[in-house]
């Protein structure tokens, strides 16, 4: 046990495990499904939940209780924020200290640089996080008030403006957002939801700073971050739609205008959040590779996707280029990386890589399934996103035997806690070396 208190990335793998297994046994026997359901389900839904990934092995909609429901939501929103976030955020408020140890911890779960000005930081997060769920709330409401009563629209708004600022990728409605493919209000309210939570609170700051004049310019980490974010929406709608064309059955079948935003909307949600206005089972094989690919780049660090993060993308292409361009040193923004921070994005790339092929390989052999939809499955489940290709409103993984649906079970969690940080909690660390070995001369 002190080995674990002294270890941040120990302390936040083992917090979301317990909070995964105490609430999965509460889910399990409380009323929150309409029929009887095993421990594996109660437990997938649970980790799906805190994990704000979207897979599902029971209808949200059809197969949960009010109650079932709403302890989704509660866990969705525990899950975006963070256990040690929302945890530590009581503390302050009963005026407890954080200590430095807490400090330590809650740096590594926000992704925060160093522990200066954490508390502050803690606070707007919290602020800005029930804000934007709460205007998403409104925003939503006034739309949905013509399409259903007066209780259920609030029901509705208010679930999925937390879902989608989350990037949980749940949804009540059976076939996701599909009643609103051609709804572009509908359309760029989740995309907006789904786009500030995923870029992380550290940019929020930064540029709410800016805004107000407290910095003069925005710091190099939130350029690239919003940089990376608008080429890959971008770049990734104009593929989709390429990849589409001429496709039968595909998004362009049903119009131009319903091909466009369907293309939009799933760049915007593959990275991150998981819902979709279309059935992926109508998309060219492609599309769905693409679509991998997108999910394996994923958010931004210190917001609530998942995924290798589009800062570790953007400086792993840029050494790439500044390497066959023969250029010594990195360079984004006009300032110069660190090769200790090129060498760390390069071992989560090549981390989250070994870890999605092995679990694939386990999951092909255990179930015997299509291997682009298992795999498409694993991907998903490791970035957090939710999107599949299971048929309805199930997932891939609702077919799956017990042993295949731990596999996705153990990747979500992975995922959320992040590969490096889960490398760092199961390994032993070494101790500092004093002493440096002789050089080697390899051939490459």
């Amino acid at each position: 046990m002190e080995r674990v208190k002294t270890n941040p990335a120990k302390v936040i793998l083992t917090s979301y495990v317990t909070l995964i297994l105490i609430s999965s046994l509460l889910f399990w026997v409380a009323p929150t499904t309409k029929d009887e359901i095993s421990y594996i389900d109660a437990l997938f839904t649970v980790t799906s939940a805190v994990t704000v990934t979207g897979l599902t092995v029971l209808s949200t909609g059809s197969d949960l209780t009010p109650l079932g429901e709403a302890f989704v939501l509660l866990l969705i929103q525990v899950g975006g924020l963070g256990y040690m976030t929302l945890t530590t955020f009581f503390f302050v408020l009963l005026g407890r200290r954080i200590g430095l140890r807490e400090r330590l911890i809650l740096s590594e779960s926000l992704s925060y640089p160093g522990v200066y000005g954490l508390v502050r930081f803690l606070k707007r997060t919290v602020v800005f996080t029930l804000t934007v769920e709460l205007a998403g709330f409104f925003l939503l409401l006034l739309r949905w008030l013509g399409d259903m009563d007066l209780s259920k629209a609030l029901y509705f708004s208010l679930f999925h403006s937390v879902s989608a600022f989350n990037n949980a990728g749940f949804s009540l409605f059976p076939e996701s957002l599909g009643p609103y493919r051609n709804d572009p209000y509908t359309v760029l309210v989740f995309s907006l939801l789904i786009v500030l939570g995923g870029i992380g609170f550290f940019v929020v700051q930064d540029i709410l700073f800016f805004i107000r004049g407290r910095v003069k310019r925005l710091s190099t980490h939130t350029k690239v971050v919003l940089t990376s974010t608008l080429l890959l929406i971008l770049g990734g709608w104009l593929l989709l739609m390429l990849t589409e064309l001429g496709h039968p059955g595909g998004v362009w079948e049903k119009g131009v205008l319903e091909g466009m935003l369907s293309t939009f909307f799933l760049s915007v949600s593959s990275r991150t959040a998981g819902f979709t206005t279309v059935d992926l089972l109508d998309l060219s094989e492609s599309s769905l590779f693409f679509l991998l690919t997108l999910m394996f780049i994923g958010a931004s660090p210190g917001g609530t996707g998942g995924g290798v993060k589009t800062v570790t993308f953007a400086l792993i292409t840029v050494a790439v280029l500044s390497y066959i361009r023969g250029r010594e040193e990195i360079v984004l923004f006009g300032r110069s990386v660190s090769r200790d921070q090129v060498y760390r994005a390069m071992v989560v790339i090549l981390l989250s890589t070994a870890y999605i092929v092995t679990a694939n390989l386990v999951l092909d052999r255990i179930e015997e399934r299509d291997f682009l939809s298992t795999l498409f499955e694993v991907v998903s489940a490791f970035s957090t996103v939710g999107l599949s290709v299971g048929s309805g409103d199930l997932s891939f993984s609702s077919s799956f035997s017990p042993v295949g649906k731990l596999v996705i079970i153990v990747t979500m969690v992975v995922g959320r806690v992040g590969i490096l940080s889960f490398a760092f909690a199961i390994a032993m660390r070494e101790k500092r070396a004093s002493i440096r070995h002789p050089e080697a001369r390899l051939l490459i």
